[in-house]
């Protein structure tokens, strides 16, 4: 079993009860653990553990119904982003085991009726406020913390549309996910700006901060929320935050058939119009040219769901 990754567990009370130099305080732990491994787990962050257990059974229900009806809501289209993807859909040059439903903040027309998964649209829209509550104060953490103001962020997220992602990785023989190209998740970085990331017990995420190859375990702590720097952050800070590869492996102590494994993420991106171009320190060589915001999200979308979206059309 690969070692531990080196990742600080820092509270945002203090950025969310406490005074100006407290709040500066917990910025600079963010931004320290941003610029060298890319990932904090965040506690104390005003989402009750009581919560995100709720939000877990809702997707242990959801993905719990017949594949016939899941599939009623796939994803369509690349753009909106939005419904049901299946067991290897998503394949970044390489096939991942997992099944997901993508949420979105202003339009989710592939989603359960109350009817259908009683109560599934209006939980997933709360949990999704409060999850976009924190992406946008850890935002404005970070634009603290490398001194370019507290509303640094606002005017690139003022209709930021994250993408909540239930995922289940099914129980699956552990001879079928090592083969070559197959993972739970294969080596990747994300796209957006960063992730908000609740992991359940079982295990098997793993980051290579570095890009060397060298992956170390994320352990599931409970009660924090794990978060990363990704593409858009990364080109946006002109490298001073590091967007890092991870993956979902088997978990070592499993045996030859692999438990069924729950995770949700919180991709958070930047209005779909916005120019990211790199904020460059004086002496410092600009490293990126500019990009529109919602044609990288669309492009990268698409490239991942390529399949299955040609499927669907």
């Amino acid at each position: 079993m690969p070692e531990a990754a080196d990742i600080a567990i820092v509270s945002f009370e203090k950025f969310i009860t406490g005074d100006d130099a407290e709040k500066r305080a917990v910025a600079k732990q963010l931004y320290d653990a941003f610029s060298t491994v890319g990932w904090v787990y965040l506690k104390d962050f005003g989402i009750q553990q009581e919560r995100v257990d709720e939000i877990f059974g809702l997707a242990k229900s959801f993905f719990a119904l017949p594949l016939k009806k899941k599939c009623e809501w796939r994803l369509k289209d690349a753009e909106l982003n939005q419904g049901y993807t299946g067991d290897g859909d998503e394949a970044n040059g390489g096939v991942d085991h997992k099944e997901c439903y993508e949420h979105r903040r202003f339009k989710n027309p592939s989603c359960p009726t109350d009817e259908e998964l009683a109560g599934f649209r209006e939980t997933m829209d709360s949990f999704y406020s409060q999850c976009y509550v924190l992406g946008m104060n850890v935002l404005k953490c970070l634009a603290i913390a490398m001194e370019l103001g507290d509303d640094f962020f606002d005017h690139i997220t003022k209709q930021a549309d994250p993408q909540l992602r239930l995922i289940h990785y099914p129980s699956i023989e552990r001879k079928i996910v090592e083969q070559e190209g197959h993972a739970r998740i294969i080596p990747h970085t994300d796209f957006g700006l960063c992730t908000l990331l609740f992991q359940d017990s079982v295990g098997g995420l793993e980051v290579d901060p570095f890009h060397t190859g060298d992956f170390k375990a994320a352990l599931p702590v409970r009660g924090t929320v794990l978060i990363n720097i990704a593409d858009l952050l990364q080109r946006l800070t002109n490298d001073r935050c590091r967007s890092t590869m991870h993956r979902v492996v088997s978990p070592k102590a499993a045996g030859d058939v692999l438990p069924s494994r729950y995770s949700i993420p919180f991709f958070i991106h930047p209005d779909p119009d916005a120019m990211i171009d790199p904020v460059v320190k004086e002496g410092e060589v600009k490293k990126y040219e500019a990009v529109n915001a919602g044609e990288w999200r669309t492009f990268n979308t698409a490239r991942n769901y390529a399949a299955s979206l040609g499927a669907a059309a």
